[in-house]
C-alpha cells in the first residue's frame, strides 16, 4: 500500500464498512435533491411548446427574488450551476491551478448571490412598455374644464383588451396556473368523490375553489344585468335629453369647482358656499342625469365582465389544448410557497404524498426544500466553528505555557453555556427569528470542541522532528502553524465533523419545532411544529418531517462513525 495516497488509504478502509457506503449514497441522495429541488418541485416546468414556440419557465424564474422569496433558495439556485463548473474543474486543472479556480469560482458565486439578492433580476412576465400603455388606455384624462356628467361613457376593458397588454410569460403563466389546477383535480378526483359522497360538500381543491369563484362572478354579474335591464333601454334613451337639460349648468358648476379647489384659506368659505348652491340650483337636472349614468354604467359593466369571464375561460380551453409540458418536474407541480388548496378535513382522504400543511402549501414540495435548510444549517454552522475553533486551538497548543493555560480556562467557561440554551436565549432577546441568527449562534458557541482538539492535537505535533527541522531553518510560527502542522493535524478533526453537523441540525429542528424558527420557512422544526400544533386531530403532518430528520441524523452518524474507523491506523489490514 506504500504506493497509495494517505486520503486513498482512508478511502479504502472506508468501503470496508458496507453500512458507511449505504449512509453516504443516502446523504448524496439528500443533497442532491436538495441542491436540485427546483427540478423536483416546481410549478414551472422546464421546457414547454406553446403554439410552436419553445419556453423555459423555471430557468427564467430560477434568480427571480419575487418567486424564490428565500435567500438560501436563491444562493442554492445559483449553486446549481456554479458547483458543477467547480468540480468538473478541479478534477480537469493541474493540481498547482486548483486552489486558484476554487477561489475564483467561490467568488463568483457569491458576488452572483449579491447580485440576485438585490433584486437586479426583473419579473420575466412583466413589461413596462405595455403597462403604460393599458394605463394610459383605461385612464381618462380630466381636468377642472370637464364636467364628469358630460364626458363620453366609458369603454369598458375586454379579455382581447387584456390579452394585448400581457407579455407572452403573463400568458404562460396563467395558462400554466390553468393546467395545474386541471392536473391536481385529475389526480385527486377518486379522493374528491368520497369527500363528497361522505361530507356532501364539494373538495376544496384548486380547481374546485376557482370554479366556484367563476361561477359566483358570473352569477354576480347576471344578477345585475337583469335588475338593470329594463330601465338600460329608457336610461340610454333618454341621456341624451337629459345631458342637453343640464348643459346650461354645466358652466356655472365646473367654475363653483375651481374656485373651490383654488381658494384660499380666507375665501374657501365663500367658495364652498357658492359651490353648495350651484349644486342645489341643478339638483332637479341633475340628478335624473346621475342616476340615468350610473345606470347605464352598471349595466354596461356588468355586460363587459361577464363577457370578459367567459372570453377568458373560452380562450383558457383553447390555448391549455395548444399547451404542452415537455419537461415537467420530476415529483410535485407545486413550488413550496404556491397555495395548493385543500384542507385540514380533506387531508383525512388524502394519501401523504398529496397532503397540505397547514397553511395550504404542498407538503412533499415544503419536504424536499425544508432538506436545503438543514444541509445549510449543518455545513455552515460547523464551518463557522472550524474558524474560529482551529486558530484558537492552534495558537494555545503551538504557544503553550500562560496562553495555553488561559485559552483553556476560557474554554471550560464558554462550554459552561449549553449552545441550545443559549439560542433560546439570544432569539427571545433579539426578538428575531432568522436561520442566518440560528446559525450564528450555533457557530459561535459550538467551536470548544474543535478548539479542544486542535489543540491537543498541536500540542503533541510541536514537538515531532519536521516542526523542529522547519524552526532551524529559520520558518516563521505562522507558516510552521498553518502549513505544516495543521494538515496533520485536521484527519482527527475529521471525525468530529459528522457529529458537530447532527448537533447544529438537531437543535435548529428543535428551536423551530418550538416555534422559534423562522416564519414561512421550509425547516423540518417548522413543518413538526406545525404538525403539533394540529394534534392529534392531523397527527399525519408530524410523521413525514420528523421521519425524514431521523433518516438524515442516522445517516451522518454511521458515515461518522466508518470515518473514524477509516483513520483509526489500528484498524487497517
Amino acid at each position: 500500500m506504500s504506493g497509495y495516497s494517505y486520503w486513498h488509504l482512508i478511502w479504502r478502509q472506508f468501503r470496508k464498512s458496507k453500512k458507511g457506503v449505504i449512509a453516504l449514497i443516502i446523504l448524496a441522495l439528500f443533497f442532491v435533491v436538495g441542491l436540485y429541488a427546483p427540478l423536483f418541485a416546481s410549478s414551472k416546468p422546464l421546457l414547454v411548446l406553446w403554439n410552436g414556440d419553445l419556453y423555459s419557465p423555471l430557468l427564467h424564474y430560477l434568480f427571480y427574488p419575487g418567486f424564490y422569496t428565500k435567500p438560501i433558495d436563491l444562493f442554492y439556485n445559483l449553486l446549481m450551476f456554479t458547483l458543477p463548473i467547480t468540480l468538473l474543474g478541479m478534477w480537469i486543472i493541474r493540481r498547482k491551478w486548483r486552489k486558484g479556480f476554487f477561489l475564483a469560482m467561490t467568488t463568483i458565486q457569491f458576488v452572483l448571490f449579491g447580485f440576485v439578492v438585490s433584486g437586479a433580476v426583473k419579473n420575466p412576465s412583466g413589461d413596462s412598455t405595455l403597462q403604460q400603455a393599458k394605463l394610459e388606455a383605461l385612464s381618462s384624462k380630466k381636468s377642472y374644464r370637464e364636467d364628469p356628467l358630460l364626458t363620453p361613457l366609458a369603454t369598458q376593458p375586454t379579455w382581447e383588451f387584456e390579452l394585448k397588454h400581457l407579455t407572452a410569460y403573463n400568458k404562460l403563466n396563467t395558462l400554466l396556473c390553468y393546467k395545474q389546477r386541471e392536473a391536481q383535480q385529475t389526480r385527486l378526483s377518486l379522493y374528491a368523490m368520497r369527500y363528497l359522497k361522505d361530507t356532501g360538500r364539494e373538495a376544496p381543491t384548486l380547481w374546485a375553489v376557482a370554479k366556484r369563484h367563476h361561477e359566483t362572478a358570473k352569477n354576480l354579474q347576471v344578477k345585475k344585468i337583469e335588475e338593470t335591464s329594463d330601465d338600460f333601454q329608457l336610461g340610454l334613451d333618454q341621456l341624451p335629453l337629459l345631458m342637453e337639460t343640464y348643459r346650461p349648468f354645466s358652466h356655472a358648476y365646473i367654475m363653483a369647482k375651481f374656485e373651490l379647489e383654488h381658494a384660499s384659506e380666507e375665501e374657501r368659505d365663500a367658495a364652498t358656499a357658492t359651490y353648495q348652491q350651484v349644486l342645489s340650483e341643478s339638483s332637479i337636472v341633475r340628478a335624473p342625469l346621475v342616476k340615468a349614468r350610473h345606470l347605464i354604467d352598471t349595466h354596461r359593466k356588468s355586460t363587459a365582465a361577464l363577457a370578459y369571464l367567459e372570453d377568458k375561460e373560452k380562450w383558457l380551453k383553447e390555448e391549455n389544448s395548444q399547451l404542452r409540458v415537455l419537461i415537467p418536474p420530476l415529483l410535485r407541480d407545486f413550488h413550496w410557497e404556491n397555495d395548493a388548496g385543500g384542507s385540514q378535513t380533506f387531508n383525512t382522504y388524502l394519501p401523504w404524498w398529496e397532503l397540505t400543511r397547514v397553511n395550504r402549501k404542498d407538503l412533499v414540495s415544503s419536504l424536499l426544500f425544508g432538506i436545503r435548510i438543514s444541509i445549510v444549517v449543518g455545513v455552515t454552522a460547523v464551518g463557522l466553528s472550524l474558524l474560529i475553533g482551529i486558530p484558537i486551538g492552534m495558537c494555545a497548543g503551538y504557544f503553550a505555557g500562560r496562553l495555553d493555560l488561559i485559552v483553556c480556562r476560557f474554554l471550560e467557561v464558554w462550554e459552561a453555556m449549553p449552545t441550545f440554551f443559549m439560542l433560546l436565549l439570544v432569539v427571545a432577546i433579539t426578538q428575531s427569528k432568522s436561520i442566518f441568527l440560528v446559525i450564528g449562534v450555533l457557530g459561535i458557541f459550538g467551536w470548544t470542541t474543535f478548539g479542544r482538539f486542535i489543540r491537543a492535537e498541536v500540542f503533541k505535533q510541536r514537538s515531532l522532528p519536521y516542526v523542529m527541522a522547519s524552526k532551524s531553518v529559520g520558518f516563521p510560527n505562522r507558516r510552521i502553524m498553518f502549513s505544516h502542522i495543521l494538515p496533520n493535524a485536521i484527519p482527527p478533526i475529521l471525525t468530529l465533523l459528522p457529529f458537530s453537523m447532527m448537533a447544529a441540525i438537531t437543535s435548529e429542528a428543535g428551536i423551530s419545532f418550538l416555534g422559534l424558527g423562522e416564519e414561512g420557512s421550509t425547516s423540518w422544526g417548522v413543518l413538526m411544529d406545525e404538525g403539533r400544533s394540529v394534534f392529534p386531530g392531523e397527527s399525519y403532518l408530524l410523521w413525514p418531517p420528523a421521519i425524514l430528520l431521523t433518516l438524515l441524523l442516522v445517516c451522518i452518524a454511521v458515515v461518522g462513525d466508518a470515518l473514524r474507523d477509516a483513520i483509526d491506523p489500528k484498524m487497517r489490514d
